[in-house]
Parts: structure tokens; C-alpha cells; sequence
């Protein structure tokens, strides 16, 4: 195995545990790599508002694939060194159609989160951790009518991020239907980045590209790079870094996917894969 010069760290489900917080143990492997020379990574779901930087920025951790891929930030200044996200057009046209459905839907644009006003109610509904449900509401700016806000405002869109409520049995509601309509978006694609959700980039856009544009720009080989995540929006880029860790707490496809698995985010895993695979600080 060749030494590991870059650690790319999903958030929630890998890094982040169910309180939505990073431990102390997690914080201190993560300061050992950086003080041997590892440059640490973000690599989330997320936008840029969602990370949280008062806990990142003193470990060290300087850069952020956001949403998918689809935005690469220079955390300190918010500084987006690559983005390709929606157009405002194909967005706004996705949208007004979603609406026709009951779910939560997020917008992220320009490193920020949007939600119409009249499905943020919704959220209560959904069966995720409170810690999840507590930063959806801090990280979202609550407008009107979503699509006319694009619109007026010509944005493009990261990412957007569908929730869906369940019905009696535990079926998520409306779930497939919304798969079939994004059939009609060829320039689109979706993964679940959790509770069987779906995100939605504009087709293309993958962590996997995310990590090889910082590698490149900080001159890091692909395959001296460590990559954890837990499910399958972190697929692409599991397999694309030289190791693959997958939290115990991952779905199976990112389980038979990893070269290895750690422990879950609420044991820790993230410390221990670096340790593991690192040997803390020494490698070979």
C-alpha cells in the first residue's frame, strides 16, 4: 500500500455521529494526519453553509467537495474553485413539478440551502435523526415560491435533496413516482445520500471528479488517496481513491464496494481507519 497523502471525510454518517457531531477522538486522528503531513478533505452531500466550519477549520482542514461534486470550496474564504451545477432553466422546470408532489425539498445554490415555505412544515414528518432535523431547519433560507425565486434571481442549482414522508406501513410516500419523473430529465442523475433519499445533480458530476480536481491542484497522486464514506453517494469516489473505507454503519453497496471497513460513526470509525491504514502516523 503507498502512502497516504490525502484523507477525503464524508460527513454525515462517516465523520459526524448521530448527534450530528464530531468526536474529540475523531478530531485528534484528524490532527495527527495533518501534523504528518496528510492533507484532510471534506467530502459531502452537503452545501457549503452545512459544513460545519467552527469545528473543521482549527483541525486544519482547508477543502470541500460539496454537494455531491457539483462545488468545490476553499473553506476559509468560501471561495468556490469549481462548480457545474443545473441551469436555472431545467431546475425550475424540475421544480414546479415536484411541488406537485407532498415532500421536503432543498435547493442548494451558490453554497447555500433554499426551501419553499410550504413544505418546510414537512420536516417534523420525516423519519430522520433529531441532530439531522435540527441543521435542516439552522441552514435554510425559507422562500415563497422557490421556482420564482430561481427564476428572478438566475440561479443554477448544486443540488437538490428530496425527503419523503412514510406512510402506515413505513413505505416512503411518492418515491417512485418522483423516479419516474426525473426519467424525463436525461441531463440529470440522483443517488441516495441516506434515509433513502434522493439528490439530484446535474448528470456528470460525482465526488470521484471532485477528488481528482484537488488532487490535481494540490499535486497529490490519486492513488496515495484514503477515502471514508457510509452510503451511495459516496460510491463514486470509494472506488475511485486508492483505499475505500466504508463505516460499519454503511449501506451493502458501499460495504462490497470498500477495500475497508471501520468502525460505525458513533464507535469512532473515522480515527480508526486512519490508524489502521496509516498507522496514525507512520507509513511505509
Amino acid at each position: 500500500m503507498k502512502k497516504v497523502k490525502l484523507i477525503a471525510l464524508d460527513l454525515d454518517g462517516t465523520l459526524l455521529n448521530s448527534n450530528g457531531q464530531i468526536s474529540d477522538v475523531n478530531k485528534n486522528a484528524i490532527k495527527k494526519a495533518i501534523a504528518a503531513d496528510i492533507t484532510v478533505i471534506i467530502s459531502t452531500g452537503r452545501p457549503y453553509i452545512g459544513i460545519p466550519l467552527s469545528d473543521v477549520l482549527p483541525l486544519g482542514i482547508s477543502y470541500a467537495i460539496t454537494a455531491n461534486g457539483s462545488a468545490i470550496y476553499k473553506l476559509s474564504e468560501k471561495k468556490c474553485l469549481y462548480e457545474d451545477a443545473i441551469d436555472t432553466k431545467t431546475g425550475c422546470s424540475l421544480l414546479k413539478k415536484l411541488y406537485q408532489h407532498t415532500l421536503h425539498l432543498d435547493a442548494f445554490i451558490d453554497g447555500d440551502a433554499y426551501t419553499q415555505a410550504s413544505t418546510r412544515p414537512l420536516i417534523d414528518q420525516l423519519q430522520i435523526p433529531e441532530s439531522l432535523r435540527a441543521y435542516i431547519r439552522d441552514t435554510r433560507t425559507v422562500v415563497t415560491n422557490l421556482p420564482a425565486y430561481l427564476l428572478a434571481h438566475k440561479m443554477n442549482i448544486q443540488k437538490l435533496t428530496i425527503n419523503f414522508l412514510q406512510d402506515e406501513n413505513g413505505n416512503l410516500k411518492e418515491r417512485d413516482e418522483v423516479i419516474a419523473l426525473l426519467k424525463d430529465y436525461p441531463s440529470l442523475h440522483f443517488v441516495s445520500g441516506g434515509f433513502q433519499n434522493i439528490e439530484i445533480n446535474k448528470a456528470g458530476i460525482s465526488k470521484a471528479d471532485g477528488l481528482r480536481f484537488l488532487c490535481d491542484r494540490l499535486q497529490i497522486p490519486m492513488e496515495h488517496t484514503m477515502v471514508c464514506g457510509d452510503s451511495q453517494n459516496d460510491l463514486d469516489i470509494i472506488t475511485a481513491a486508492a483505499t475505500g473505507v466504508a463505516m460499519a454503519n454503511s449501506e451493502p453497496i458501499l460495504l462490497d464496494a470498500a477495500d475497508f471497513v471501520s468502525k460505525s460513526n458513533n464507535e469512532d470509525g473515522v480515527a480508526w481507519a486512519i490508524e489502521q491504514i496509516t498507522g496514525s502516523v507512520s507509513q511505509t
